[in-house]
């Protein structure tokens, strides 16, 4: 075999490393403990090499050991069971809890060891002791909102160095836990006194391994190699890159920046995205508490030798922490900057309450507001930080009252009371657990150590990794990592996802547990970058890179990859937003990550039976089969979150009301439905549950609907349905009262709830007697009952269809409704027009998933049991249950959740990894940036009456092209003589006749209109028009010779939430634009508005909110007899104009309502028709009907505010007009739009585009 330069005693400049290095490992374990001791404690400068004859970094590690040469880089293959001298340990016989003690390793062993490593030191530093720009605090970048630096996206972290770690390794490595201690009897702590080793030889004692224990092992020094790499991999993803001591508030689960890279480029909104917060905006203070899954304070453990002996730091209600402030990552109000928004929260604090209420709220982060006294639940439901002092600390993020505890029980002030030798005697680590952090400390304990970081990490990985062993599995560490050095080190992850899971979870073996190993990714990558390119372990000649794996796009790697992105899930898709909390959106209480990944293991691994399976990968179909299954994923997602999610609620909830009135009978069936006499098709009609009209039952009220998260209101009543005809009453949310035994119908005509016990349940809210009937023989108590295999056969969903929320663990809420999908969805085929679920699946897939007609046909499949739109009947040539409704409820919340997820959440298409990205880059995909998937529904925040939506029917589809109108065809669209031409979002009126918009069916939203070419437009009370998000386009524009008249209905501009990236858009969108199209007199248009309509600019949450009426250009004349007119509401007061008038306008005001400045400019008139006095910019008074006007009016360029007197109105006094030579403020200032790099969509293909340019140049 070839070896590489050697590795010999010349290499080192001191002699009396020649005498150490001299001696072979064999021969230093050998050497007497007199000599080993003195060489402890004699010994403390760092161990240097002759530069001239160092290896070069890519080449193996050689070492020369009494004249016989050992290549590190050499596979030596694993011993047969009968050659036990140089064999790894085996497997422990089986014990309840065993601890495997390592002894101490002698200094000569360790600096060997150590000088591997010195000769990689630059490549190591540039690897290991590096921290993201955005956290680094040594970086030169002022801010993070300004870390453009891509060529290096690292800087060397400031809190952890390689020579601090050598130095805490050494000590660990050489002295033990115990080196250096105190005892109360032996060697009492005073602060004249040093510690000692004379524990250093005691059973107890406990070392970090560098292959002590069998030093004469040909793998010797890749043992000891590979285990500091599996520490420092794990270091590196904790705490190093984000030079951090302390955890954050909302930390990151899944990979951070570019999966699987160093140096994500992150800033400002792509930081918090990226960020364990609700909509990666609001941050529970309560994730002190814990966060990854785990509550810190609530752990308990006990020693190896003594059950009884709890090792567990005391529960302490009035403790008072504080975290130290991050320079970087926390916001600091006494460094903000003017104009820095959306930033991470303050550091962790614990303090007692000061009364029962004391609720620890929560940080907004794009507000830059701690909201205090609110019960703001985290993931875990903590609305408290009462004794929630246990966050991570130190390289490795030691956390909970076990980890500290045992570190106290160890290494602290609990060892030397009981008498054991203690390292830091006077440190109490459960009183005082940020003294680990602590270069500034001294108010804990008077004494700062700085080596702690290391130090308590070191000892953490020695305590739970080192000595892992689990008799059931037979996994134990020392045995594993020897079987992985001997058997060559394939590049299979499967060892350091053992440690992983090991460090973070507690326990060996992936599906040990349903806790995220937080970092995965990223400790993989940096392991493997390690031990395969920094030392070559492998032996590549000439340091070849290693090959890009490309995944199997198996089961195993669909669940991997959804662990990698819990913080977006958890925080994007498993939020609700119900009354409670003033509708801030918080983690759901009712649906949680883990008890998700549970059920879809159950749902797509096992399956239930009869060739059931939840789809989620195909791993014959490779890449398109994972991205076909995510996209099913995030469909039924997207409507669990509009049917149960938002809602926070198991059981179905009242959403149908009249008047403001819910019905009781609402358990009956809502939609239009009747939930117990849904039968299913003739050749399934044995399956349908059986109607008990005695049945009694009451839905469970949901946990966020009851205080201290609701307060001042009260909740809706629960579903129930017991025995009588007799009326049942309502509920009036106008007064919160109920109205027992008064006739108020649902939809249906139901005033009683006799048998109506089969109210919607679950993920996806399963209703009818068919479901429930479906779901007890597949997987219920009948399919018991015949002998088939049953996932729980003590449940009769007939008679107990409340069982579906009764469990605790939540993951049957999920199975149940991930069983209505596979059987309603997943299976679906229409026979008469050759429609089936998974072939348009695939279809979308591979057309790159764009357009929303999918969309809508899945979502109606749920709600209505067939693909087809409400418009029309469903076919009875379907296989499956059509539901007696034609309205899609809620399709466009279905249609922009799927959105937010696939786009935001999933990043996708996910694209596989190519020689541009790290080794181990599962997914490949950019991680985008994502704020917020606030509930569209909620748009805009200020809502002077309820949505029309609310009150009248639902049209959540745009209007059907009409037929014969092809849009795939290029040249000019034919013009209808009655219908509109709708182009993707832009329906245009120009066939010059008059068009009325007065109800639910007649109404847009997610569309904007253009009248144009002498056709009017009427909007009358019922009517709605609601532009799409993120678009320049106002909701309504009017153009050549055009009329508006508005008599009542709503009008909203774009909402302008980046989150939802349906354009490039950052600022609210207008919603009426009144123009002249060609700038002639024969050209104005003409618009007329009166009590009973509202106008609203679209809401910007972080940038400049839209104005709500446009009038433009010569001639274009506006009367405005009344309404309401409301800008739209901006980020940092940038709000929207209620009216802007310029290029000639005319704004005639005889009423109304104005929430918002006006702007008059070049040459444009506005008139306020009234008594009113003008003060510099403002204009106030009142019109005829006694409605006053109180606003500021800004004219410039010509611009002119006439104030004029009307005759049937008397004023006090004449109108008056100071003088107006004072400065104008100028116009709103304009916000950079981003540019996201998202391909804009186009519904109908580049020549659609084309022919809507052309025609758009026509109109103006």
């Amino acid at each position: 075999m070839a070896h590489s330069r050697l590795f010999t005693a010349s290499t080192f400049i001191s002699c009396s490393y020649l005498l150490l290095v001299s001696v072979s490992l064999a021969d230093a374990a050998a050497a007497s403990s007199s000599t080993a001791t003195t060489a402890r404690g004699g010994l403390d400068r760092e161990h240097h090499h002759d530069s001239a004859s160092s290896q070069r970094d890519d080449e193996p590690v050689t070492i020369q050991i009494n004249n016989k040469h050992d290549n590190i880089a050499a596979e030596s293959p694993p011993k047969k069971k009968d050659e036990s001298d140089e064999s790894p340990n085996p497997p422990l016989p089986k014990s309840k809890r065993r601890r495997r003690r390592t002894e101490v390793a002698p200094l000569n062993v360790f600096l060997l060891v150590k000088d591997q490593f010195d000769r990689r030191r630059g490549s190591i530093e540039e690897l290991v002791f590096q921290s993201f720009n955005a956290f680094s605090t040594t970086s030169s970048l002022d801010d993070i909102s300004n870390n453009s630096n891509a060529n290096k996206k690292t800087s060397p972290s400031r809190m952890y160095t390689y020579t601090a770690f050598f130095e805490s390794l050494r000590t660990i490595a050489v002295d033990g836990i115990l080196g250096n201690s105190y005892n109360l009897f032996t060697n009492p702590f005073n602060t004249n006194n040093a510690g000692d080793n004379s524990y250093v030889e005691d059973e107890s004692n406990m070392a970090f391994y560098m292959s002590q224990d069998n030093p004469s092992n040909v793998n010797a020094v890749k043992y000891a190699i590979v285990n500091i790499c599996a520490f420092l991999a794990s270091a590196m993803a904790e705490a190093i890159q984000f030079d951090a001591c302390e955890e954050f508030n909302g930390m990151v689960s899944g990979t951070f920046g570019s999966a699987g890279s160093r140096g994500g480029n992150v800033s400002g909104k792509g930081l918090l995205s990226e960020l364990g917060g609700v909509n990666g905006r609001y941050f529970p203070m309560s994730n002190a508490c814990g966060q990854f899954g785990q509550l810190y304070q609530q752990e308990e453990c006990s020693s190896a030798e003594n059950d009884d002996d709890d090792m567990s730091c005391p529960f302490d209600p009035n403790m008072e922490v504080t975290a130290e402030l991050h320079p970087k990552y926390n916001y600091d109000p006494s460094k903000d900057k003017d104009g820095i928004r959306h930033r991470p929260p303050p550091p962790f604090t614990c303090v007692p309450k000061d009364f029962p209420e004391d609720y620890s709220g929560y940080w907004d982060g794009y507000d830059l507001e701690f909201v205090r006294r609110v019960a703001y639940p985290s993931a875990l439901g903590e609305i408290s930080v009462e004794g929630c002092c246990w966050w991570g600390r130190g390289a490795l993020m030691t956390r909970g009252t076990c980890g500290l505890g045992r570190v106290n029980h160890f290494l602290g002030k609990r060892a030397y009371d009981n008498g054991r030798p203690s390292r830091y005697p006077n440190v109490d680590f459960c009183k005082s657990p940020s003294v680990i952090c602590g270069d500034t400390n001294l108010q804990y304990s008077g004494v700062a150590y700085p080596e702690l970081k290391f130090v308590v990490a070191l000892f953490d990985w020695v305590d739970r990794v080192q000595s892992y062993s689990n008799a059931n599995s037979e996994w134990e560490y020392l045995p594993q990592l020897k079987q992985f050095v001997d058997g060559g080190m394939e590049e299979d992850s499967q060892f350091i996802d053992d440690v992983s899971s090991i460090l973070t979870r507690g326990c060996d073996g992936y599906y040990c547990s349903e806790r995220t190993i937080h970092f995965l990714e990223e400790r993989r990558t940096n392991f493997e970058a390690l031990i395969y390119d920094v030392f070559n372990l492998k032996g590549r000649p000439d340091a070849l890179p290693r090959p890009i794996t490309q995944p199997r796009y198996d089961f195993e790697h669909a669940m991997g990859w959804l662990h990698s992105k819990r913080s977006k899930i958890e925080g994007n898709v498993f939020v609700s937003e119900n009354n409670a909390l003033d509708g801030i959106p918080y983690f759901s209480q009712a649906y949680k990550f883990e008890p998700f990944l549970s059920a879809l293991r159950t749902a797509s691994h096992y399956g239930f039976g009869n060739q059931r399976y939840f789809f989620i990968s195909d791993k014959n179909k490779g890449l398109r089969g994972f991205n076909a299954g995510l996209v099913n994923l995030a469909f039924f997602l997207a409507n669990a979150m509009t049917e149960s999610i938002i809602n926070d609620s198991c059981d179905e909830v009242h959403w149908e009301k009249n008047d403001g009135k819910y019905a009781i009978a609402n358990s009956c069936g809502q939609n239009g439905r009747e939930y117990s006499g849904e039968v299913c098709p003739r050749w399934e009609s044995f399956i349908t549950c059986n109607v008990d009209i005695k049945a009694e039952m009451q839905a469970d009220v949901p946990g966020t609907a009851i205080p201290p998260f609701l307060i001042d209101m009260q909740p809706l009543p629960p579903f129930q349905c017991r025995a009588g005809t007799n009326p049942v009453g309502y509920w009036d949310a106008a007064t919160d009262t109920l109205h027992e035994n008064e006739a108020l119908n649902n939809t249906n005509g139901r005033t009683d709830v006799e048998g109506c016990c089969f109210w919607g349940r679950g993920a996806l809210l399963t209703r009818g007697t068919c479901n429930y009937g479906k779901l007890n023989f597949y997987i219920g108590a009948q399919a018991a009952a015949q002998g088939r295999s049953s996932m729980y056969p003590d449940i009769d969903f007939c008679t107990n269809p409340g069982a579906i929320c009764d469990d605790d663990s939540m993951e049957t809420r999920y199975v149940v409704g991930m069983f209505e999908w596979i059987d309603r969805v997943q299976g679906y085929y229409d026979s008469n027009l050759d429609w089936s679920y998974l072939d348009e699946l695939y279809k979308f897939v591979d057309n790159g998933m764009d357009g929303d007609v999918f969309i809508d046909s899945v979502s109606s499949i749920i709600v209505r049991g067939c693909h087809l739109s409400h418009n029309y009947p469903c076919s009875k040539s379907t296989s499956h249950l059509s539901l007696d409704t034609d309205r899609l409820l809620y399709g466009l919340e279905r249609r922009m959740n799927f959105k937010n997820i696939i786009k935001l959440v999933f990043a996708m298409p996910i694209v596989a990894p190519t020689d541009d990205r790290a080794p181990g880059n599962d997914n490949g995909s950019v991680t985008s940036q994502i704020q917020t998937t606030r509930r569209p529904t909620f748009r805009p925040t200020f809502k002077p009456t309820p949505y029309p939506f609310m009150n009248v029917g639902d049209p959540t589809m745009s209007p059907l092209v009409s037929p014969g109108i092809s849009l795939s065809k290029p040249g000019d669209p034919p013009e209808p003589t009655s219908s509109p031409v709708e182009w993707s979002d832009i329906t245009i009126y120009r066939d010059g006749k008059i068009h009325v918009i007065n109800n639910g069916a007649t109404s847009f939203r997610d569309e904007s209109i253009v009248v144009t070419k002498n056709t009017t437009l009427k909007l009358d009370q019922g009517g709605f028009i609601e532009a799409p998000l993120n678009t320049d386009w106002p909701a309504i524009r009017i153009s050549i010779s055009s009329r508006f008249i508005g008599r009542g209905g709503h009008v909203n501009g774009s909402y302008a939430n980046t989150s939802f990236l349906e354009g490039d858009y950052e600022n609210g969108g207008e919603a009426i634009h009144v123009n002249n199209g060609q700038s002639s007199p024969e050209t104005a248009s003409y618009a007329e508005f009166y009590d009973g309509i509202r106008v609203m600019g679209g809401d910007a949450p972080a940038g400049v909110g839209g104005n709500a009426l446009h009038v433009n250009g010569f001639g274009t004349t506006v009367v405005i007899q009344g309404g309401t007119f409301r800008g739209g509401k901006g980020s940092n007061d940038d709000d929207g104009l209620s009216i802007h008038v310029l290029n000639s306008a005319n704004v005639h005001v005889r009423g109304g309502t104005f929430l918002g400045d006006m702007k008059v400019e070049r040459y444009g008139q506005v008139r306020f028709y009234g008594c009113f006095r003008k003060d510099g910019t403002k204009v106030t008074g009142v019109f005829a009907d006694d409605s006053e006007l109180d606003i500021t009016v800004r004219a410039y360029l010509g611009g002119e505010v006439v104030l004029i007197p009307i005759s049937e109105q008397e004023c006090e006094t004449a109108p008056s007009v100071s003088p107006t030579n004072f400065p104008t403020l100028s116009s709103q200032p304009s916000v950079p739009q981003p540019n996201y790099g998202y391909k804009t969509r186009v519904s109908y293909g580049l020549i659609l585009v084309a022919s809507v340019l052309v025609s758009m140049h026509e109109m103006w």
